[in-house]
């Protein structure tokens, strides 16, 4: 691995442990046994480090969405938490530390709330779907819809920001990720999207 990919992975595994604004580029260059100097010749800030992490989670993200299996719509739905759940435990420091990177990088944020809203306009159009193939209740207004996605959002942020690093190696943790927001959905199923939720998950 080069040396840009592996300051990357040392400040991913730092942040993680650590949280982000407890850690420098110095303290970076020292676990790496690197000059201060090697570091800011790849990554001039901490800043643009952060960055493009962040930029490697999204492209990560966006490689398993590509993959997405449209032909059963319903059971890719319900089986995307365990596909990203990897990657959100890859890059957790960002729900933990959220806050904390919002008030500091402005330039990340607003790149996160753009990112964000574009999801939420094709996660829009996938619940639009379900319910036309009546797993989701007819009576659903859009802003129920916008309703169920934030509060995805929200739970998703919360379920990571209430984790201790003593219960990353938990294996049973995907699962209980996986249930947890599953069951958000579940109040807005049809007796069909019912049927088919317990089919897939139970």
């Amino acid at each position: 691995m080069k040396t840009k990919g592996k300051i990357k992975n040392k400040a991913r595994e730092l942040f993680n442990q650590k949280g982000f604004k407890n850690v420098t580029l110095r303290e970076v260059a020292k676990s790496l046994e690197k000059s201060y100097g090697n570091i800011t010749y790849h990554f001039k800030t901490k800043n643009t480090l952060v960055f493009e992490l962040y930029e490697d989670m999204v492209a990560e993200t966006n490689e398993i969405m590509l993959s997405f299996d449209f032909q059963n719509l319903f059971l890719g739905i319900l089986i995307a938490p365990r596909k990203t759940f990897e990657i959100s435990m890859k890059y957790v420091f960002f729900y933990v530390d959220y806050v904390e990177i919002r008030r500091s990088y402005k330039d990340i944020y607003l790149k996160a709330e753009n990112d964000n809203a574009y999801r939420k306009e094709g996660y829009m159009k996938l619940l639009k779907l379900l319910q036309a193939q009546k797993i989701l209740r007819e009576e659903l207004t859009q802003d129920d819809l916008n309703y169920l996605m934030d509060l995805s959002g929200a739970m998703r942020t919360f379920f990571f920001l209430n984790l201790h690093p003593e219960n990353f190696d938990d294996k049973a943790l995907k699962e209980t990720y996986v249930k947890y927001i599953n069951h958000l959905i579940f109040p807005y199923l049809t007796k069909k999207g019912i049927e088919e939720y317990k089919l897939h998950l139970e």
